[in-house]
């Protein structure tokens, strides 16, 4: 091969090298820049659908945690109210009870069951105990009326109200 023709292709390999090089830059350069671009925007979007979800799974459990309390506050609705077991569930956290008068009064599709109660306790704490247990109560209950503590020489005395919802 003579000299003129190995420079021919040297040249022509310099000038399809070249080609090749621009080529590549101004095709996949721009592809390059665009795929990281969107790659970036993927990330972003899982990110935030991965936010989304938690949020979405914390505010589902909160969903079914009412939808329980909802049906087993239904369920307490539906029982029928029995003064004497009500009585027994009370001598569970007080030293003595004596019940007032019971009121029942219809309102609308419910009945309420208006109940003085007076009791003894040993320090205020039982009471609040008592307030506490109340809400896995098996009627649905409402404690109304200012509190009342009196002391007395072997405990405290207290009266409240006990409203007792049924249907």
């Amino acid at each position: 091969m003579s000299k003129l023709a190995s420079f021919g292709s040297v040249v022509l390999l310099f000038l399809l090298l070249s080609v090749v090089v621009v080529f590549g830059f101004m095709v996949f350069t721009p592809k390059v820049k665009t795929y990281r671009a969107l790659n970036i925007e993927l990330q972003n979007k899982n990110l935030e659908l991965e936010l989304l979800e938690e949020r979405f799974d914390k505010e589902y459990a909160s969903l079914q945690r009412l939808q329980e309390r909802e049906r087993n506050i239904d369920i307490a609705l539906q029982r029928h109210f029995n003064l004497k077991a009500f009585e027994t569930y009370l001598n569970n956290y007080f030293t003595s009870v004596t019940l007032g008068s019971l009121k029942s009064l219809q309102l609308n599709d419910l009945m309420i069951h208006e109940l003085d109660v007076q009791a003894q306790i040993t320090s205020p704490d039982e009471y609040y105990r008592f307030l506490e247990a109340l809400n896995g109560f098996a009627w649905v209950v409402e404690v109304d009326g200012t509190l009342q503590f009196k002391g007395l020489e072997d405990g405290i005395s207290t009266r409240f109200i006990v409203k007792v919802y049924t249907k």
